[in-house]
Protein backbone atom coordinates (compact mmCIF):
# COMPACT_ATOMS: atom_id res chain seq x y z
CA UNK A 1 0.00 0.00 0.00
CA UNK A 2 2.79 2.46 0.86
CA UNK A 3 4.12 2.39 -2.57
CA UNK A 4 1.14 3.70 -4.16
CA UNK A 5 1.93 6.73 -1.83
CA UNK A 6 4.71 7.38 -3.19
CA UNK A 7 4.52 9.42 -7.29
CA UNK A 8 6.24 7.55 -9.72
CA UNK A 9 8.29 10.79 -10.51
CA UNK A 10 9.58 10.48 -7.09
CA UNK A 11 10.54 7.41 -7.75
CA UNK A 12 14.75 7.25 -7.04
CA UNK A 13 15.50 3.50 -8.84
CA UNK A 14 17.57 2.73 -5.48
CA UNK A 15 14.97 -0.01 -4.05
CA UNK A 16 15.96 0.34 -0.09
CA UNK A 17 15.47 4.31 -0.49
CA UNK A 18 12.02 4.05 -2.47
CA UNK A 19 10.91 1.74 -0.06
CA UNK A 20 11.38 3.84 3.08
CA UNK A 21 9.67 6.36 0.94
CA UNK A 22 7.19 4.63 0.68
CA UNK A 23 6.69 3.80 4.21
CA UNK A 24 7.60 7.63 5.20
CA UNK A 25 4.56 8.56 2.94
CA UNK A 26 2.29 6.35 4.58
CA UNK A 27 2.92 7.40 8.18
CA UNK A 28 3.02 10.77 7.23
CA UNK A 29 -1.00 10.02 5.45
CA UNK A 30 -1.58 8.46 9.03
CA UNK A 31 -0.48 11.46 11.10
CA UNK A 32 -2.66 13.61 8.69
CA UNK A 33 -5.24 11.38 9.21
CA UNK A 34 -4.95 11.46 13.20
CA UNK A 35 -4.46 14.86 13.64
CA UNK A 36 -7.25 15.97 11.32
CA UNK A 37 -10.06 13.47 12.71
CA UNK A 38 -8.99 14.22 16.52
CA UNK A 39 -8.22 18.27 16.19
CA UNK A 40 -10.09 18.17 19.95
CA UNK A 41 -7.88 14.88 21.12
CA UNK A 42 -4.57 15.15 19.41
CA UNK A 43 -2.53 12.54 21.49
CA UNK A 44 -2.78 10.08 18.97
CA UNK A 45 -2.07 12.38 16.01
CA UNK A 46 1.03 13.31 18.24
CA UNK A 47 2.64 10.08 19.24
CA UNK A 48 2.50 9.38 14.98
CA UNK A 49 4.47 12.33 14.49
CA UNK A 50 6.68 11.60 16.96
CA UNK A 51 6.96 8.12 15.49
CA UNK A 52 7.43 9.49 12.36
CA UNK A 53 10.01 11.97 13.51
CA UNK A 54 12.25 9.02 14.70
CA UNK A 55 11.48 7.48 10.96
CA UNK A 56 12.99 10.15 9.51
CA UNK A 57 15.65 9.65 11.49
CA UNK A 58 16.66 6.39 10.60
CA UNK A 59 15.91 7.04 7.02
CA UNK A 60 18.57 10.16 6.73
CA UNK A 61 20.97 8.24 9.16
CA UNK A 62 20.59 5.60 6.46
CA UNK A 63 21.04 8.15 3.35
CA UNK A 64 24.14 9.94 4.81
CA UNK A 65 25.58 6.55 5.81
CA UNK A 66 24.90 5.34 2.19
CA UNK A 67 26.10 8.52 0.79
CA UNK A 68 29.64 8.66 3.20
CA UNK A 69 30.28 4.90 1.61
CA UNK A 70 30.30 5.97 -1.80
CA UNK A 71 31.86 8.81 -1.22
CA UNK A 72 29.42 11.27 -2.23
CA UNK A 73 29.62 15.32 -1.09
CA UNK A 74 26.76 15.07 1.18
CA UNK A 75 27.16 18.12 3.05
CA UNK A 76 23.94 20.49 1.72
CA UNK A 77 21.49 17.06 1.79
CA UNK A 78 22.46 16.56 5.50
CA UNK A 79 21.90 20.16 6.71
CA UNK A 80 18.00 19.80 4.87
CA UNK A 81 17.89 16.22 6.85
CA UNK A 82 18.62 18.33 9.93
CA UNK A 83 15.98 21.08 9.21
CA UNK A 84 13.07 18.92 8.35
CA UNK A 85 13.80 17.06 11.72
CA UNK A 86 14.07 20.10 13.74
CA UNK A 87 11.01 21.55 12.28
CA UNK A 88 9.44 18.44 12.99
CA UNK A 89 9.96 17.89 16.51
CA UNK A 90 9.39 21.46 16.96
CA UNK A 91 5.59 21.20 15.74
CA UNK A 92 5.25 18.40 18.83
CA UNK A 93 5.77 21.15 20.99
CA UNK A 94 3.26 23.21 19.31
CA UNK A 95 0.96 20.41 19.06
CA UNK A 96 1.20 19.23 23.04
CA UNK A 97 0.82 23.26 23.66
CA UNK A 98 -2.40 23.79 21.17
CA UNK A 99 -0.57 26.64 19.18
CA UNK A 100 -0.21 24.79 16.09
CA UNK A 101 -1.42 24.99 13.02
CA UNK A 102 -2.97 21.42 12.36
CA UNK A 103 -4.02 21.61 8.82
CA UNK A 104 -1.60 24.14 7.56
CA UNK A 105 1.24 22.00 9.36
CA UNK A 106 0.10 18.81 7.44
CA UNK A 107 0.26 20.22 4.22
CA UNK A 108 3.52 21.63 4.77
CA UNK A 109 4.91 18.25 5.54
CA UNK A 110 3.21 16.78 2.46
CA UNK A 111 5.16 19.11 0.81
CA UNK A 112 8.10 19.47 2.92
CA UNK A 113 8.74 15.65 1.86
CA UNK A 114 7.38 15.40 -1.64
CA UNK A 115 10.38 18.71 -2.43
CA UNK A 116 12.84 16.82 -0.21
CA UNK A 117 12.78 14.00 -2.71
CA UNK A 118 12.72 15.80 -5.88
CA UNK A 119 15.27 18.32 -4.80
CA UNK A 120 17.77 15.82 -2.77
CA UNK A 121 16.95 12.05 -2.87
CA UNK A 122 17.16 12.00 -6.74
CA UNK A 123 19.81 13.23 -7.38
CA UNK A 124 21.43 11.16 -4.56
CA UNK A 125 19.92 7.91 -6.08
CA UNK A 126 21.75 9.34 -9.37
CA UNK A 127 24.45 9.17 -7.87
CA UNK A 128 24.21 5.81 -5.91
CA UNK A 129 23.27 4.26 -8.97
CA UNK A 130 26.57 5.55 -10.71
CA UNK A 131 28.78 4.59 -7.72
CA UNK A 132 27.14 1.17 -7.66
CA UNK A 133 27.78 0.82 -11.99
CA UNK A 134 31.64 2.19 -11.51
CA UNK A 135 32.13 -0.86 -8.91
Amino acid sequence: MSELLVPTELLTGVGEMDSQHGRLFLQIQQVKEALLTVADDPERGAALLSQLADSLDVHFAWEEDVARACGIPFAEHTREHARIASFCRAMLGEIDSGKCNIPAFMVYMDRCFESHVLHYDLKLGEDLRSAQASE
